[in-house]
């Protein structure tokens, strides 16, 4: 637990320090694209825009301490949630411009503006991937899902690419002649290649927090086979009500109702349904216990209650309602 709060304190003061640097590297992309009227910078202040994002949970939950738990995991979901989205559409519009400069072409001026572009913009994400971890996570699913490995490595490519084709499209201006028609197409066509991989890489984890502010049930919980194992412990009839969601990405969370027979019972069955939960990858579980044999009351609470109740059950299961005045 120690070793958790001090990961976590860790990350916010990363994304404290890191927030303001953001800020500045993306102020100066914008005014870089504006000068050099290249839609290859854009995209890359696009994307730092969309990592400006991600760094606002610990910033605002450093400063809410009042904010309930609930709040606090939910809002790094939400951010990791809108930053793909916002990424998406800027695309979409980028993508829209590019598409218009293949009809009115022109290449871009001002290389050296656009080579110091790709330099920040290289330069912040490199600080950004060695602060947040980044490296280390895709280093240690390298072994893992094949299919969650390629997706991580071609996230951690995304934040390169697009300060890489940058750089490489400022050099090709300024070393080669700027009356070629050529040179017109170079700054669109990367743009598109750009946005591409951006969309890619994002898209998983944009699907992934959908899901979990959604409340679905997680990825990596096998649901039948969660159902057969409580069958097994408590019986077919012996729970209901089985709801399993994500507060977060990995922490799975789950409630049932199940009938006991006495505390006894489900103080017993409490602790094997949580080591049966662990297992299938869900980490909090609420159990509400119903007291006595299914039926139509499953709240055992004796004689002394009886007169607190304002008609008899077998009044209420062999009463019939006749309409007076029936529907022909």
């Amino acid at each position: 637990m120690k070793a958790q709060q001090k990961k976590e304190r860790q990350s916010m003061l990363s994304a404290m320090l890191l927030l303001p640097f953001a800020l500045s590297v993306l102020l100066a992309q914008l005014i870089l694209s504006r000068f050099s009227d290249s839609l290859l910078s854009l995209s890359d202040s696009a994307h730092t825009l969309s990592l400006l994002l991600v760094l606002c949970p610990p910033f605002i939950l450093s400063h809410s301490q009042c904010l309930p738990t609930y709040v606090r995991l939910r809002l790094p979901t939400l951010f990791s949630f809108l930053s793909p989205l916002l990424l998406s559409s800027l695309s979409f519009s980028l993508t829209l411009g590019s598409l218009g400069r293949f009809v009115h072409p022109h290449h871009p001026h001002r290389p050296v503006l656009m080579f110091a572009a790709g330099v920040l913009g290289l330069g912040f994400n490199a600080v950004f991937i060695a602060a947040t971890g980044a490296w280390q996570e895709t280093c240690l699913n390298l072994t893992g899902e094949t299919k969650r490995r390629w997706l991580l490595i071609l996230r951690l490519l995304a934040f390169l690419t697009p300060s890489c084709l940058l750089l490489a499209s400022s050099l090709t201006l300024h070393l080669t002649d700027t009356d070629s028609p050529v040179l017109h197409y170079i700054d669109p066509a990367l743009c598109l290649v750009s946005i591409a991989i951006l969309v890619t890489s994002v898209y998983s984890s944009m699907y992934e927090n959908m899901c979990i502010l959604l409340q679905a049930v997680p990825s990596c919980s096998d649901l039948c086979g969660l159902k057969k194992d409580l069958e097994i412990l408590c019986g077919p009839e012996g729970h209901h009500d089985l709801h399993v969601w994500a507060l977060a990405p990995g922490h799975g969370v789950a409630s049932l109702h199940i009938h006991c027979s006495g505390p006894e019972a489900y103080q017993v069955f409490l602790e094997q349904a949580q080591i049966l939960f662990k297992r299938h990858g869900l980490s909090l579980v609420t159990v509400q216990p119903e007291f006595g044999a299914p039926g139509h009351c499953n709240l055992a609470c004796g004689p002394s209650c009886t007169q607190h109740l304002c008609c008899d059950s077998q009044v209420l299961e062999e009463k019939v309602i006749v309409p007076t005045n029936p529907l022909p």
